[in-house]
């Protein structure tokens, strides 16, 4: 930009540069200089981690005091050609108009349950070459992918099950599809963002990673390696973030148990165990999705952990009843050095063949509170009123 309000830092094997959205800001979630609030800015980058050590080394030491502003939602499907009547009238352009405003951060993170296509048939859709009715493999059409950009998002995660349904070149022109459209991916194997944030004197490194349980993507069931990596980003960022997609999944997965958890019997992490070590290797924040459904929202070592932020938009092929249909925005507020400011749950629905709306009942922030203390006990996060979270009155950051 000619104005010089950011700065992007130098990587190895860059592959994509992409603006970053911003709306008007929610209510109570206000930034402390919108006057002055540049777009930020990402740089998606392929990596190994011993390739850590050359890292925006030609950047002086950036000096970072103002705040990071965070909002992060579950799956995200705005529609597939895979089932009939798969996609939404209008291109989808009323789909997420009713949540746009809570849409609002640096960074604005979501899944992105699906591939990017114009055409073809993922193979499990497929016996004998012809078509499976009610295939839960999902193909989203190309124009789909600017209604994300206007709702107000930066980034998204590929790291989850339904990212490769076209196989590998799917998942890259996936990838390559929605980067074109203006967007920062991360969750495809050695794949991370950074962003650089300037505001005033303040310049901050923000680091984004995903991960799932798949071998396309860095992998969580591999803890030692998943804790490898945030270990290598960590000392060129001053914000780490890290997500995932994991989990068991359904209406009765709103609890996050102690040790593996399981889809059928497929092995999808045991994220207790997996988020505590990737806060121990130096990440800031741990947010979930994969179950479904919302969970609870811990704190370890002074750090959140959102274990699950379930359904977010998911026009077709996702069971929305009871708690499926209950979501929410996840509003973080973390210090320059990536500490525990605020955050706040946005209590939102979704009914089917409808986007997420607003929630005059709060059942997400019901909901979230009560699994909270049912899992976590001492160390989980205070729900209190409109949704605003706090650490736990005893914890201790150092810890």
């Amino acid at each position: 930009m000619a104005d010089g309000r950011w700065r992007r830092g130098y990587a190895v094997a860059v592959l994509a540069v992409a603006a970053a959205c911003t709306g008007s800001p929610t209510a109570g979630f206000v930034p402390p200089h919108p006057e002055v609030r540049p777009p930020s800015r990402a740089a998606a980058l392929r990596w190994e981690p011993s390739a850590i050590g050359t890292f925006l080394t030609s950047l002086p030491p950036p000096r970072a005091t103002a705040p990071v502003r965070l909002a992060f939602v579950g799956d995200i499907n705005l529609g597939t050609l895979t089932l009939e009547g798969g996609l939404p009238p209008d291109s989808g352009r009323g789909l997420l108009a009713a949540v746009a405003p809570y849409l609002t951060g640096d960074l604005v993170v979501g899944n992105f349950e699906s591939t990017l296509a114009d055409s073809g048939t993922p193979a499990k859709c497929l016996k004998e070459d012809r078509p499976v009715r009610n295939c839960y493999a999902f193909v989203t059409p190309t124009f789909l992918a600017q209604r994300l950009v206007e709702a107000g998002f930066t980034h998204l995660n590929l790291a989850n099950n339904h990212a490769n349904d076209l196989g590998p070149a799917g998942m890259a022109a996936t990838a390559a599809g929605l980067t074109d459209a203006g967007l920062t991916i991360v969750g495809p194997k050695g794949a991370v963002a950074i962003d650089t944030l300037r505001r005033g004197d303040s310049v901050t490194v923000v680091g984004l990673l995903g991960f799932t349980t798949y071998a396309h993507s860095d992998n969580l069931l591999d803890i030692e390696r998943s804790a490898e990596t945030v270990r290598a980003l960590r000392p060129a960022v001053d914000v780490l973030l890290v997500t995932f997609h994991g989990g068991a999944e359904g209406a009765a997965a709103v609890h996050t148990p102690e040790g593996p958890e399981y889809l059928g019997k497929e092995p999808r992490g045991d994220l207790r165990r997996w988020s505590h070590a990737m806060i121990d290797a130096g990440a800031d924040a741990v947010v979930g999705h994969g179950p479904h459904v919302l969970r609870g929202v811990e704190f370890y070592r002074g750090r959140p952990i959102a274990y699950s932020l379930g359904n977010f938009a998911t026009y077709r092929g996702f069971n929305l009843s009871g708690p499926l249909g209950v979501t929410a925005v996840l509003h973080l507020e973390l210090s320059a050095s990536g500490r525990f400011r605020e955050g706040t749950i946005v209590p939102l629905v979704q009914r089917p063949r409808e986007g997420p709306r607003p929630d005059p009942d709060e059942r997400a922030i019901m909901l979230v509170r009560r699994v909270s203390v049912d899992d976590f006990g001492p160390s989980a996060a205070i729900v209190g009123p409109n949704g605003r979270l706090a650490r736990p009155a005893d914890a201790d950051p150092s810890r």
